[in-house]
């Protein structure tokens, strides 16, 4: 099973919407880069329950983001620093016109 890495991210916005134990289990795979067998053994569990959990889990925070858009949101803000500052160094002149245009883009 390859991780997805965007999980972690997600993970981050909605983790505290998890159980405990689904939490604890999805952040011994993807931020302690434990095996399904290291996660069976420490939690007292089957590599199958463990692997149940983890894509219970993943299901359930991709189902958080695609109603509430909290990560996507987070990235379209980066993007939009991003190009702002990238203005100021280019032209302070079009910085204010780039504001406006960048406003409007994260209000939609």
């Amino acid at each position: 099973m390859g991780k997805d890495l965007n999980v972690s991210r997600l993970c981050d916005a909605y983790g505290s919407l998890l159980t405990e134990h689904r939490l604890e289990i999805l952040r011994s795979y993807y931020d302690d880069d434990l095996s399904l067998a290291e996660i069976a053994e420490n939690f007292g569990i089957t590599r199958q329950a463990a692997l149940c959990s983890i894509k219970q889990a993943e299901k359930q925070l991709n189902e958080y983001e695609s109603k509430l858009g909290i990560v996507a949101k987070s990235d379209k803000i980066d993007k939009c620093l991003a190009e702002l500052d990238a203005a100021t160094e280019r032209d302070m002149n079009g910085v204010q016109d780039k504001l406006r245009q960048l406003l409007n883009e994260l209000r939609q």
